[in-house]
């Protein structure tokens, strides 16, 4: 059957439209559509596809209505920056920093570059291992295998075609978008990896289709656009603007399931161990389980990959190896794991900031300022071997700045002190001056305070938004980062390049370091082909998912005396729903039907979002106040203190929840009853009569309790709760306005 998600039509031009969904399957987008005047997203089933999500349908959107593009760069900072050897984020337009799509573009085309290696890295950026390790596929080969056209060059990733079938109310896409990997420094890997981009994509790397299905999105939004759709601007901020949102994770964008254990946010550098953590605690990363995937794809030919593959010399291929990891020279950092996975050597950097000051005869005659940073390096030919603590940089300090500020002078006394300022931090005083009679009293003083971590003390006194200038084809104005400190510039807006050293029997180390470039949609060429004339019946799979544009447009909710034979029903339903004996079952003196076309489409749209989980509509009673003559005006009235006509005119708001808990048994919602006599103790009047209201409930999966609990758990939607243990009287729990439709007014 097919599932149709917010299919509610109102077939008004002048309508804006939002889009809500969340598909839970992996699912590629099939088509795009107007019927009836509503915009529509068709998708099909998709094993490895990651779903697209509502916030990547609104940024699109975003992005089309300012005449956009999404794009993505990595903009290598030069060495005259102090943080030079690392790569800036550059995000066009800068908006899309945080948003799903930005992410996508960021982590795509970290994969690509590491893919070019031959080396990939956990979420974090911290740890690597050869791309092999985890392949799926045969003979896999990397820009190292092939000879060079030329030292350096962008590697940049691109769509070279969209292959559609139009007609005046369908765009259907045929096929997948064509996408490209152009490698300037090497044209024969580029010809070779785009042969085998498909199968990597397929097996290895999801985020390769999810960038392709982020291209077939905005040629499906700028589409809608060319036939008039216009959308609620509220929905765009909501889902555009990152303030208040956790970042999206990359098990997010791959569609793949989010650890038990939330990881926290992602963070661009690699984070950096403590101070003390031995070498045989860091895990090394396992192969990830790829199901029944095959082993072997008859796409990828071994004799593809070995093509023009670089041979060592003769007799040292079997002493020749590969480290991956990074460098980064900026901040003194450095890690290399080999093929395996396994930690190999790893450099930290005591990160020190100094102030000198020289005085004669009490007044100051110099004053100099220095940064430093001191390496330590794990392995077998550094200071610190593999598996032991990193050793306490107080004397390290102190030793490298009584070196470099002072030599034994005669006629000089040098003190030393040292005074921790935190836990990762250390201030030393080194204070020398002259004793002798006969010359002028001098006297230097020189404070250095040190960290490993904390680079707005390295870099006390630089503004970390200094220009960059980005070497990006149609971009050449100065870049400004925009950051509050030197710690946001590195964790937020940098990462350090990828590498690859290639370390032969003679223990040279040749690094390869391809990481300029980016992703860009900047061009979308979308081929239009011949139109099949074929029954539309034939065509559209069982499995197809369709969401629907929900209108925006603010209809005023209203009421009418209901029909004989309906106020008779709900006056029955009202009575014997009344089991309390006191007080006893009052008399119905109206009963008001409600009609509010935009609650209804936002509970169809709802209704639409369970799918398997859509256990049908209940019907249930909510108290509230009444604070209007409502029998004699016969009409809803405007008063903010009237819950009956509120709720029946804008819909169920979270603002008015109470929050005690005491009131809240099932936790933090909104309550009904499928009793009328449970629901009276909760109404209120002014005027001599109250009225409650009869309401259409969509549950969804229900968490059955006789206990207090704190709201549905995970994969619930409502809480039933049973009388026995905390209640007299059953209650249902519900956390979204949206599954609830009032229905009627009975006023008694």
């Amino acid at each position: 059957m097919s599932d149709v998600v917010n299919g509610f039509v109102l077939p008004t031009s002048e309508d804006e439209f939002e889009f809500r969904f969340s598909p839970e399957e992996k699912r590629r987008l099939h088509s795009v559509a107007i019927v009836n005047g509503t915009p529509e997203f068709r998708f099909d089933s998709s094993p490895n596809v990651p779903a697209l999500t509502e916030e990547d349908v609104a940024v699109a959107f975003r992005l089309a209505l300012e005449g956009k593009r999404p794009e993505f760069f990595y903009i290598p900072i030069p060495l005259t920056h102090p943080i030079y050897g690392r790569q800036y984020k550059q995000y066009i337009p800068e908006w899309l920093e945080g948003t799903s799509i930005g992410e996508t573009l960021s982590e795509t085309d970290w994969a690509m570059k590491s893919l070019t290696n031959g080396l990939r890295s956990n979420d974090s950026k911290t740890e690597f291992w050869a791309w092999k390790k985890t392949s799926q596929l045969e003979g896999l080969a990397t820009s190292m295998e092939f000879e060079g056209d030329k030292r350096s060059g962008s590697v940049i990733m691109s769509c070279k075609s969209v292959r559609v079938r139009k007609s005046d109310s369908e765009m259907e896409f045929v096929g997948e978008p064509r996408l490209h990997i152009n490698d300037e420094s090497n044209a024969a890997y580029s010809r070779y990896i785009n042969r085998v981009l498909p199968s990597v994509a397929y097996h290895d790397e999801p985020l390769f289709l999810r960038f392709g299905e982020i291209v077939k999105l905005m040629a499906a939004v700028e589409w809608l656009m060319t036939k008039g759709v216009n959308v609620s601007q509220r929905w765009l901020e909501e889902h555009c603007s990152r303030s208040g949102k956790p970042k999206v994770t990359i098990e997010q964008l791959r569609g793949e399931p989010s650890p038990s254990k939330p990881s926290g946010r992602l963070t661009p550098l690699p984070a950096a161990p403590e101070a003390g953590t031995p070498l045989q605690q860091l895990e090394a990363p396992q192969r990830k389980d790829m199901g029944n995937v095959p082993s072997r794809n008859v796409a990828m030919k071994n004799s593809e990959a070995k093509h023009r593959r670089r041979k060592c010399p003769e007799g040292m291929a079997e002493k020749a190896c590969l480290l991956y990891g990074y460098c980064d020279p900026g901040s003194g950092e450095m890690v290399q794991y080999d093929a395996d996975g396994t930690l190999c050597a790893r450099m930290r950097s005591w990160k020190v900031f100094c102030e000198s000051r020289t005085s004669v005869d009490g007044k100051v005659a110099e004053s100099t300022q220095f940064r430093m940073k001191i390496p330590f390096l794990e392995g077998p030919n550094g200071n610190a071997a593999p598996g032991s603590a990193l050793p306490d940089a107080q004397d390290q300090v102190s030793s490298a700045i009584t070196s470099s500020e002072f030599t034994e002078q005669s006629g000089y006394t040098t003190s030393l002190q040292l005074a921790r300022t935190h836990d990762e931090g250390v201030t030393v005083t080194v204070v020398s001056e002259s004793n002798s009679d006969s010359q002028p009293h001098t006297k230097t003083v020189c404070v250095a305070r040190g960290s490993w971590n904390d680079y707005d003390l390295l870099y006390k006194g630089l503004d970390p938004n200094l220009p960059l200038r980005p070497d990006i084809p149609g971009v050449c104005e100065a870049i400004t980062p925009n950051v509050q400190s030197w710690n946001e510039f590195i964790h937020s807006k940098t990462v350090p390049w990828p590498l690859v050293t290639h370390v032969p029997l003679n223990g040279e180390c040749a690094g390869v370091l391809t990481a300029m470039g980016g992703v860009t949609a900047r061009s979308i060429p979308v081929v239009e082909e011949r139109r099949r004339e074929r029954e539309e019946s034939a065509r559209i799979p069982q499995d197809r998912v369709t969401v629907s544009g929900v209108p925006t447009t603010r209809y005023r909710g209203s009421i009418s005396e209901s029909g004989a034979v309906w106020q008779q029903q709900v006056v029955q339903h009202f009575q014997s729903a009344w089991i309390k004996s006191t007080p006893p079952c009052p008399t119905v003196r109206a009963v008001f039907a409600v009609t509010n076309r935009t609650l209804q489409s936002q509970c169809d749209a709802y209704k639409s979002t369970l799918n398997g989980s859509y256990q049908g509509v209940e019907k249930h009673f909510h108290g509230t106040t009444l604070a209007c003559d409502i029998l004699s005006t016969g009409r809803l009235c405007g008063n903010s203190q009237c819950g009956v006509c509120g709720i029946s005119d804008s819909g169920l708001d979270s603002k008015f929840i109470k929050t005690n808990y005491d009131f809240q048994r099932l936790g933090n919602g909104f309550y009904l009853a499928p009793h009328s006599s449970k629901c009276h103790d909760y109404t209120h009047t002014t005027n001599g009569y109250r009225a409650m209201l009869l309401c259409d409930v969509l549950p969804g999966k229900k968490f059955t309790t006789q206990t207090r609990t704190n709201g549905p758990p995970t994969g619930y939607h409502s809480v039933e709760g049973v009388a026995g243990v905390e209640l007299n009287y059953p209650e249902i729990l519900l956390t979204r306005a949206d599954a609830i439709m009032p229905r009627f007014i009975i006023v008694y």
